[in-house]
């Protein structure tokens, strides 16, 4: 017997196991949408609810600039619907806050997943931070133009919502996993999500975000997550 058949095991048995998170995170973002539900409306913004991306902020700006009375598409929905965009933004941080330390805590002796915690909190309020910003800018433009491209911005703000934090979270942990199913759910949510945003399509909003939650939930309950780097070894030593 060789040397390196004697001390291959050994080293086999050293290689840390890295933790998937997947899985975790794919059953995270299909209960959070089945959560909202009831009220999914004004935390999702879908298209036709009276509670679009661009009415929250457009109606945000024209109370700071007193123009109450020009602008009668800012006043859709009255204030409840303002709080609720606003509120929707501040939970899904501080989710995303929890579930990067939560990730830290799993992945703190993985040398390749140390920064994975920090990848996943950036991706998720990088996100938040670019829709909130697109869509006030959106409002403002508006607001402050006459132009006939003031509905085309208003049109485009309502794609923008919080809510693609979750596929920039998904996309993230599945590059870092190389997890294809993982990939798949969040593309699947991503584009169901836009359609949600942007087509006014028929019946109940609560229906309307279960469907959505399906990419997210099925390969959650339906898969598993692949093997770990090292099992992987000490499946192709045997």
């Amino acid at each position: 017997m060789s040397t390196d058949a004697l001390t291959k095991p050994a080293a086999i048995t050293a290689i840390p196991a890295a933790p998937r998170v997947s899985r975790a995170l794919l059953a995270l973002v299909s209960a959070a949408t089945i959560a909202v539900a009831p009220i999914a409306g004004p935390a999702l913004g879908l298209a036709g609810s009276g509670h679009g991306g661009s009415s929250s902020p457009a109606y945000i700006l024209a109370r700071f600039s007193h123009d109450i009375g020009h602008n009668d598409w800012a006043f859709q929905g009255g204030l409840t619907g303002r709080i609720d965009w606003i509120v929707g933004y501040c939970a899904l941080a501080l989710l995303w806050l929890t579930t990067a330390l939560w990730i830290r805590h799993r992945t703190v002796r993985i040398p390749t997943r140390r920064r994975l915690w920090l990848k996943v909190l950036a991706a998720a309020w990088g996100t938040e931070f670019a829709a909130g910003l697109l869509t006030l800018g959106a409002g403002l433009l508006a607001q402050q133009s006459s132009s006939r491209f003031g509905p085309t911005l208003l049109r485009a703000a309502d794609l923008c919502s919080p809510w693609w934090s979750c596929v920039a979270v998904l996309a993230v942990v599945a590059f870092a996993e190389l997890n294809s199913a993982t990939l798949r759910a969040a593309a699947a949510y991503g584009v169901l999500l836009a359609a949600l945003l942007l087509v006014p399509l028929p019946g109940p909003d609560a229906v309307k975000a279960l469907i959505l939650a399906a990419p997210a939930a099925i390969p959650a309950f339906l898969t598993s997550d692949p093997p770990s780097v090292a099992e992987e070894r000490a499946g192709t030593s045997t």
